[in-house]
């Protein structure tokens, strides 16, 4: 954006800021008109207005103040339409895969059983699961859990393309800075009862105080709260890993020590719910925190919160999605979304990997292809005419919006094009669900005819043996936190919880012994004179002495060379010589060397690397 922008205000022969200080709408219209000019491989509509948007984020960062609404609205317009029809930009938009809750199984699954990583204690491999949870239950950014500091002097370098140096050393400073992430001030847990059962109910009521434009929003609406409560899959439980965060930092105000003292207390009527408050010293203390290594202790900071880039490195040694498929996942509304996204330093994206997790459509299905054949096409073509359907109604918005300006406006004067557009979307939205009608028709047949397993039956368990932990906690851990408590009875999943969360405890106490390194083996190194190396030194002095180039080696070659007549025996230097030891001529010896060691750089015809 900078590079572009640089050279549209070169042209202009004035600076970024003069041209965004004096910045009218027909100002961007003639910008974006010379953008498509002068660069031609911009042809989608979506970059188009990814370049109006990052342009009023650079506006508004730059003038502390919003471009004029009204002229926004019309910029819009004049890319919808003008541009689109002008500069024939493609419209079409492509498939963005997102993670659906087997997704979220496979990460936690391999965090717990196959994640071969060391931290520097246990207590980080707690708190990680805890936040993949909360990011996955609660659709929020990675921001709001871990810290980063937006340095505003950073940010305008980047996007403004200013060249001045930007002062670093503050950047960390735990005693004076608010971190603005999840203390246990916005963590409550409580019991709510629950008649008939033989363990009330544990519940966790979080609040997300800095989600985005938390500070623009009215008190009270300027926080989110989420209730989270115990299901019997502890893979997915964060109650437990919230208690077991807890009974490691000590914060119950009441005398509650262990699993046990939490899951024997009951709520007495007339009472409906009790809560456990944390100790008065502990509200601000953060729930998810740094790792520390110093000279007198290794494991978790205290205060220092997990900053943006640790979690990152956690999420990527879990190997799980490569960076260009957490970038495709969010379809992010514009780039300015950077700053509180992707952290300046990593330059990567969190949230893309796992926001979407429980949040999907129920109209998915996981087993659908993402590219229709050709056979497929054409039997919706010949069943339903929904494709032409498509393409007419396409055609007529792209008309609408050329003889209206947009759709609203259409719709508002109610154009006879426009009820034409109305008439034939309705169709494509009446056969769309036609379509899926019959193919839930489809399917419950299947599967009472037995000729089609459920797809979560059909899933087998293909992740291979366990691997061997070193910690006998992470052992027991990877078996009780993924064991399957369905056909259990209600006390023995009690026990199977208690168990499992005094596990969690115990390997939160815990620290991975160093891995014992085996005695280093000097690999035997297979001996092969180079073709930028002289044959002779190598084989007959030990000298590996490697040439700039092909030609310098072949010059050195020939100082050797020449020592012999053109019929004089050459003796090869190799000790083991395939065809002898000795051989009659240069040329015979030239040609011995390129045939069994593909040394050949003697060719001045050769094209040598």
């Amino acid at each position: 954006m900078s590079a572009v922008t640089n050279s549209f205000c070169h042209l202009l022969g004035v600076t970024d800021h003069e041209y965004l200080k004096k910045a009218e709408k027909e100002d961007i219209m003639t910008f974006l008109d010379w953008m498509l000019d002068t660069f031609p491989k911009i042809r989608k509509r979506s970059t188009v207005l990814e370049y109006k948007r990052v342009f009023f984020m650079i506006y508004r960062k730059s003038m502390n103040c919003d471009f004029d609404r009204e002229a926004a609205s019309e910029i819009h317009d004049y890319i919808m339409g003008h541009l689109t029809i002008s500069y024939a930009l493609d419209t079409t938009t492509n498939e963005k895969p997102v993670l659906n809750v087997d997704d979220i199984y496979l990460i936690l699954h391999h965090h717990w059983v196959h994640d071969r990583s060391k931290f520097l204690d246990e207590h980080q491999r707690i708190q990680l699961a805890l936040m993949i949870q909360i990011q996955s239950y609660t659709a929020t950014r990675p921001r709001v859990l871990a810290y980063v500091l937006i340095n505003k002097e950073r940010i305008e370098a980047h996007y403004i393309g200013q060249n001045k140096e930007v002062d670093l050393s503050a950047e960390w400073n735990p005693e004076e800075d608010d971190f603005q992430t999840v203390s246990y001030r916005d963590i409550k847990l409580f019991l709510l009862s629950n008649p008939g059962a033989l363990k009330d109910l544990l519940v966790i009521e979080i609040t997300l105080r800095y989600t985005k434009g938390w500070n623009q929003r009215p008190i009270p609406y300027d926080k989110k709260t989420f209730i989270l409560y115990k299901v019997d899959d502890l893979i997915f439980d964060p109650t437990i890993l919230i208690v077991a965060l807890a009974i490691l930092d000590q914060a119950f105000k009441a005398e509650v020590t262990s699993v046990e003292d939490i899951y024997k207390i009951r709520v007495t009527p007339p009472r409906h719910s009790l809560e456990f408050d944390w100790k008065e010293d502990f509200l601000d203390i953060l729930v998810f925190r740094q790792p520390k290594s110093s000279s007198s202790n290794v494991g978790t900071s205290p205060t220092q919160p997990i900053r943006y880039h640790t979690y990152l490195g956690y999420l990527q040694r879990l190997a799980i999605v490569t960076q260009g498929q957490l970038q495709q996942v969010m379809s992010h509304r514009n780039a300015g979304i950077y700053q509180a996204y992707i952290n300046q330093k990593v330059q990567c994206d969190t949230k893309a990997m796992i926001s979407a997790a429980t949040h999907m459509s129920r109209y998915i299905d996981p087993r659908a292809p993402t590219k229709a054949g050709q056979q497929e096409l054409e039997q919706a073509r010949a069943d339903y005419g929904i494709l032409q359907l498509i393409e007419l109604c396409d055609m007529l918005c792209r008309e609408v919006c050329l003889e209206s300006r947009n759709m609203s406006q259409a719709k508002k004067d109610g154009t006879e094009l426009y009820g034409i557009y109305a008439n034939v979307a309705a169709k494509v939205t009446l056969i769309n669900v036609l379509i899926r009608k019959e193919i839930n028709t489809v399917e419950i047949n299947q599967q009472i005819r037995n000729e089609h397993s459920a797809y979560l039956d059909a899933l087998n368990d293909t992740l291979g043996q366990q691997l061997s932990h070193r910690l006998e906690e992470r052992k027991m851990l990877a078996e009780l936190i993924c064991a399957d408590t369905e056909s259990l009875d209600e006390e023995i999943k009690l026990q199977h919880r208690l168990c499992t969360a005094n596990t969690l405890v115990r390997l939160g106490r815990t620290k991975e012994p160093p891995r014992l390194r085996l005695p280093r083996t000097v690999p035997q190194v297979q001996k092969h004179c180079a073709r930028n190396q002289c044959f002779f030194c190598y084989w007959e002095h030990g000298d590996s002495t490697t040439f700039c180039t092909v030609y310098k080696a072949r010059n050195h070659m020939k100082l050797y060379l020449r020592r012999h007549d053109e019929d004089s025996l050459i003796y090869c230097p190799e000790p083991n010589s395939i065809r002898g030891n000795t051989y009659v001529g240069i040329g015979s010896f030239q040609s011995h060397l390129a045939k069994e060691y593909f040394y050949d750089i003697f060719n001045e015809r050769a094209h040598f690397k």
